[in-house]
């Protein structure tokens, strides 16, 4: 199977060439640059910079209402969000549903459609039917024959801040004009966080009514907020559990790095994938870009 998804790695990309850790400061104590977001007693979530503070009052500056000056007790926790107001808009990550092109556990909106666009040649739709249940089905834009994907993902929140999901895909995929090598991937997947700041640990294993050889896949995810419309993510994919030949060539996993640009309603990313694979007895790697564009459609 490892030989599969060096194939399907190949054909979708050489077209075009324990809850998490979180990170909280004590105002006035932890005197770090940046946008927090304060929470108060209230429920009240104010984000803005920390000026300045001593024992009783901070005085915070935010976007929407100016400097205001909350009292010492009033607030409850402020986590740093990552980089300094500006007088931009603040822009939240719009697809925390997914890293690259792997899922999170976090869900869809309910009756929203979204479209994802990789190197032009590949497309993917994205609905979500329910709160915690979405579809999705990808295709090569121009010859959808060649490889296509239908998927579902059911999402449960397990804690206020940890959601988990099952994810099934199909995958199709053209290795000559005769041999069209269908199989599939089931992933559990345990995102630990929000949409700005999370985790993603997933567990899986491929899938293949036609014997194919089975891959365990692990998946690990990190997301962060860095400036008000600016997104970190890694995406790094494991494959195990199949013995490697020494003269053949197995992709044993991804690790990627890159930013999402966040708009209103879509964003670009933009990232450097690693495909790490085995041949002739060596462990390689060939680095490349990766950019995809992402709408939701509807209001």
């Amino acid at each position: 199977m490892k030989l599969i998804y060096l194939l399907l790695f190949w054909s979708v990309f050489g077209f075009s060439a324990v809850e998490a850790q979180e990170i909280y400061y004590e105002p006035g104590r932890a005197h770090i640059p940046g946008t927090y977001d304060f929470q108060l007693k209230d429920g009240t979530l104010l984000r803005g910079q920390l000026v300045r503070s001593d024992s009783s009052a901070y005085l915070i500056r935010t976007k929407a209402h100016g400097d205001r000056i909350v009292q010492a007790g009033d607030i409850v926790r402020a986590d740093l969000v990552g980089g300094t107001l500006r007088s931009g808009p603040d822009h939240p990550n719009g697809f925390p549903f997914r890293l690259f092109f792997m899922p999170t556990a976090l869900p869809l909106e309910k009756k929203k459609i979204y479209f994802q666009n990789s190197y032009v040649l590949f497309s993917r739709v994205d609905v979500g039917i329910t709160s915690n249940w979405s579809v999705g089905a990808g295709f090569q834009t121009l010859s959808p024959q060649n490889f296509f994907t239908v998927s579902t993902k059911v999402s449960s929140k397990l804690a206020p801040r940890t959601q988990v999901a099952l994810s099934v895909q199909y995958i199709g995929l053209r290795v000559t004009e005769r041999i069209l090598t269908r199989f599939g991937l089931a992933q559990g997947l345990v995102t630990m966080g929000d949409a700005e700041r999370n985790i993603t640990v997933g567990f899986g294993t491929t899938f293949s009514v036609r014997g194919i050889a089975s891959s365990g896949v692990v998946t690990i995810g990190y997301v962060r907020k860095i400036t008000p419309d600016l997104t970190f993510i890694s995406q790094n994919n494991i494959l195990v559990g199949e013995a490697i030949e020494p003269n053949l060539t197995y992709l044993s996993g991804l690790s990627s790095a890159g930013l999402r640009f966040n708009r209103r309603r879509h964003s670009f990313d933009t990232a450097l994938l690693m495909p790490v694979y085995s041949t002739d007895g060596l462990i390689r790697t060939s680095p490349f870009p990766y950019i995809s564009y992402q709408v939701r459609i509807g209001k």
